[in-house]
């Protein structure tokens, strides 16, 4: 009786053994799958179709910059320009480049905001060039030149700056689906 018994608890012991190996490598591969990296996660098409999207997003931000420089925007339409540039980055204190000086240092999006709104007027426009490189997980990197036009001075600047790529819920009537959408992220 006591071999049977035996028997009974070292085989079942061998069944619980083997079912939390299957758990460990179950949960390894989602986390494995949850950090990896986008250019593995989407075909090549899929990621520039992505990547082209969040050009038209920066092309939008330097649009709606250029607008705050313009003395004849009433301030109702300012502050809805401003409202959309919040909503195209990932972070409303995010560093970018001040294009308002001649130094060109990094201040906060929102410091930035405040000098546009009181800045002479500034023309921008966005190269049709451009790279996206570093591919991580959640993210990459696109390089642009910018073209600034101020006090009828042209400047042009290489930039590298950070798109941020998020799955979000959105509802849809009463449904709920995953959508993917680009924020902007430092420059």
């Amino acid at each position: 009786m006591n071999k049977k018994f035996l028997f009974i608890v070292i085989f079942l012991c061998s069944f619980f053994v083997n079912a939390q190996d299957v758990v460990k490598e179950s949960v390894s591969e989602k986390k494995a799958a949850s950090t990896m990296s986008l250019n593995k996660k989407f075909s090549s098409k899929v990621l520039n179709a992505y990547q082209e999207n969040s050009k038209t997003k920066v092309e939008d931000l330097f649009s709606y910059f250029q607008m705050l420089t313009d003395a004849s925007l009433n301030d109702d339409l300012k502050k809805e320009v401003v409202k959309n540039i919040n909503l195209l980055f990932q972070n409303p204190n995010t560093l970018v480049i001040d294009f308002t000086s001649d130094s060109f240092d990094k201040i906060t999006l929102q410091q930035f905001i405040q000098k546009l709104l009181i800045s002479e007027p500034i023309l921008f426009s966005v190269s049709e060039e451009s790279r996206y490189d570093s591919v991580e997980y959640q993210s990459w990197k696109t390089g642009y030149t910018l073209s600034r036009t101020k006090s009828g001075i042209v400047t042009k600047t290489k930039i590298v700056q950070k798109v941020f790529f998020y799955e979000t819920p959105k509802m849809f009537g009463e449904e709920t689906k995953m959508v993917f959408s680009t924020l902007l992220g430092e420059m």
